[in-house]
């Protein structure tokens, strides 16, 4: 699991060295759940690709119920995961907006029992001096990951050729811990909760008020730029970010509504369900 363009597929493909669905532009190139089988030190090992919360194609909403669907399904059969691989680009000066947002609903999906199978693979190590990305990842170790790492998970710096993947699923496969059923699965399967209803559901959503603060804080900035014409290069800038939090804060609102209507709905059926309507005042089916 991970952000578009972390290095999911190509992960996969070179342990499997197959090329197809490997993406080289920003625009997400794994659109469905992706299953690949392989062995790794004689054992068969299966590689399950998701699409990021950030996808170019669809709505996080639908992402997280494709995701769920597949792990209800497994969940049913019994098979539970031996390791959950989260990617993040240790390219990525700051972690915020987007990248943030895929950890938070992550660490929801997981829940706190299954982060002793997490793995935090860094991934572009190639494209960084060494010593900032050290100090990038000091900085995820000791902030954003602590809490993580303080229940049990690992970390891991791909350095993006086949004998690095391959070393990473031997430490995996070596690894003869209980398999963990993630919070989602429990949430789904055992609490029948809808998505919307799930932790990683409401974390979705939980952004909203942030991007329209930050929407607010650059509109401020760009109307003070304005005024000094010296500085047109920084005014575009803003103007540019300005944008893409707007698509972000209607995407995020849309999906909003998608959740109170989903709730709503729910809970009205639960009211219909066991309260008799003789006597109470309320509408009829179809009636408003």
């Amino acid at each position: 699991m991970g952000p578009t363009g972390a290095g999911k597929s190509s992960f996969i493909s070179q342990v499997t060295g197959q090329v197809d669905g490997v993406g080289h532009k920003l625009t997400s190139c794994t659109s469905d759940i992706g299953v690949t089988r392989c062995m790794i030190l004689g054992s068969p090992v299966v590689l399950v690709d998701t699409p990021g919360f950030d996808d170019t194609n669809k709505p996080d909403l639908q992402i997280l119920e494709m995701i769920s669907d597949w792990l209800a399904k497994t969940y049913q059969k019994q098979v539970f995961l031996s390791s959950i691989l989260f990617f993040h680009r240790i390219t990525d000066n700051r972690m915020a907006g987007t990248p943030l947002k895929n950890l938070r609903v992550f660490q929801k999906l997981c829940g706190n029992k299954a982060m002793s199978r997490v793995v935090l693979v860094t991934t572009m190590w190639d494209e960084i001096e060494p010593e900032i990305g050290q100090e990038r990842l000091k900085e995820l170790t000791g902030s954003y990951w602590r809490t993580m790492i303080a229940k049990g998970s690992q970390t891991f710096e791909h350095q993006n050729h086949r004998e690095s993947a391959e070393r990473l699923l031997e430490i995996v496969v070596r690894d003869k811990g209980d398999r963990e059923r993630v919070a989602l699965q429990q949430e789904i399967a055992d609490l029948k909760m809808k998505i919307p209803e799930t932790g990683a559901g409401q974390e979705l959503c939980s952004s909203l008020e942030q991007l329209a603060e930050r929407r607010l804080e650059v509109l401020r900035k760009i109307r003070a730029e304005s005024k000094d014409v010296k500085d047109q290069q920084s005014e575009r800038d803003l103007r540019k970010e300005y944008a893409e939090l707007r698509a972000q804060l209607d995407a995020t609102l849309s999906q909003v509504q998608a959740l109170k209507l989903s709730m709503t709905q729910r809970a009205f059926a639960l009211i219909r369900r066991t309260l008799p309507w003789k006597g109470l005042g309320l509408p009829k089916r179809g009636h408003q």
